[in-house]
């Protein structure tokens, strides 16, 4: 159990990277407007009680659908959050980031599941 979460742990982060970087052509001028033009500066440590709730959340998955059911719901949650509060936050970008959330969740749960060898 404290090997898949810890493997969870690590993949999600990863396999989150290129989004970020793809996504960050749009999302980034988003959440500048958002600041006033200020740059975005993230605080990278306050990412990891997200990175770990995540982590914690993908494990209780059962299934990819499922996986990739809770992925869309938390990237949902998150994401109309910032549409519902500031207007400078888009729907595509939302809609965008909400599917990304429920492939990554499903994208991890079929490595983890082959890394460690569990059933689908």
């Amino acid at each position: 159990m404290l090997v898949h979460f810890l493997l969870t742990l690590i993949l999600i982060p990863l396999v989150d990277l290129p989004w970020l970087w793809l996504s960050s052509k749009v999302a980034l001028p988003a959440y500048e407007k958002i600041q006033g033009g200020r740059p975005l500066r993230p605080w990278l440590l306050a990412a990891l009680p997200v990175y770990l709730a995540l982590a914690y959340l993908h494990t209780q998955q059962t299934t990819a659908v499922g996986a990739a059911a809770a992925g869309a719901a938390v990237y949902a949650v998150y994401d109309f959050t910032l549409l519902t509060l500031f207007k400078d936050f888009t729907l595509p970008l939302a809609v965008a980031d909400t599917l990304w959330g429920g492939a990554l969740f499903a994208i991890v749960f079929y490595i983890v599941r082959a890394l460690l060898r569990m059933p689908l």
